[in-house]
């Protein structure tokens, strides 16, 4: 049986609180989510990675638990990643997902990882930039206070979804929990384009042990990204989930954790 997961915060370079949840036994799993979501939606796929690992989840900046800050960059994000390391110890992996996953690269660029580092699915611009200059109508509705006419804007120009999946996805208690996150997804898309178009520096990651995770039925982009990046980065592995997609660690908790399991290099499970 797993423990249920207890509540701490940690305090980044710039003063804001984080807050983050632990759950599980074993080596320690520095967990940082993405743009529309918080730690709680990392919650069933945590049940059962704590078999495994202890799960240091965080909520990121602007998000549930934790605190904020006027300036924002991705360096805010990587102070709060590296704040959460520290409170996880010694040899912790760490796993990102989408715009988190871009996050946790550029913390790994700058620090060692000392256990493995899992991405799944970041946006990578390997098709040009992820947001363009759609992203002006996603800030006038949210200007407007149209939080989700900017949501349908994103989930279509940004996640590249097809508008006919748009109602579908309204139905689903996903469309609810976004709704009010959605206004930091702004300064979120600027960064991700600001990165600009060269991929090719997470070569400077390879020989340290890398898994990258997607699903066959995520947005065509993503997917790519998730294989350019097996490519680039020398000694990666890769476990591609058939049929699901950018949120398969909800979709299948067990499958998804079974992918990141699949990962863990034969040494450090001997």
């Amino acid at each position: 049986m797993t423990t249920e997961p207890t509540y701490h915060t940690t305090t980044s370079a710039d003063g804001t609180e984080i807050t983050y949840y632990v759950q599980g036994s074993g080596p320690a799993l520095v967990i940082t989510h993405g743009s529309i979501a918080t730690s709680d939606q990392w919650l069933p796929a945590t049940a059962d990675l704590a078999r495994d690992f202890t799960c240091y989840v965080f909520d990121r900046r602007g998000r549930a638990r934790s605190g904020d800050h006027a300036g924002y960059d991705i360096q805010k994000e990587v102070e709060d990643i590296r704040a959460v390391v520290e409170a996880a110890g010694p040899g912790a992996s760490l796993l990102g997902h989408s715009y988190g996953a871009l996050c946790t690269l550029a913390y790994a660029l700058q620090h060692e990882v000392e256990g493995t580092l899992f991405l799944f699915e970041p946006p990578l611009p390997v098709d040009g930039p992820v947001a363009g200059p759609k992203l002006a109508d996603f800030r006038a509705a949210i200007a407007a206070g149209d939080n989700a006419r900017a949501l349908e804007i994103a989930l279509v120009e940004f996640v590249r979804l097809p508008a006919e999946a748009i109602p579908h996805v309204q139905q689903t208690p996903l469309w609810d929990a976004s709704l009010p996150l959605t206004p930091t997804w702004a300064r979120e898309l600027e960064q991700i384009d600001a990165l600009g178009p060269d991929i090719d520096r997470y070569s400077a990651l390879g020989g340290r042990p890398t898994h990258l995770i997607g699903g066959t039925g995520t947005t065509a982009f993503l997917l790519e990204s998730v294989r350019r990046l097996n490519r680039i980065i020398e000694g990666s592995t890769i476990t591609e989930l058939p049929d699901l997609d950018h949120f398969a660690h909800l979709a299948d908790p067990a499958g998804f954790a079974a992918a990141v399991r699949q990962g863990v290099p034969a040494a450090a499970t001997s």
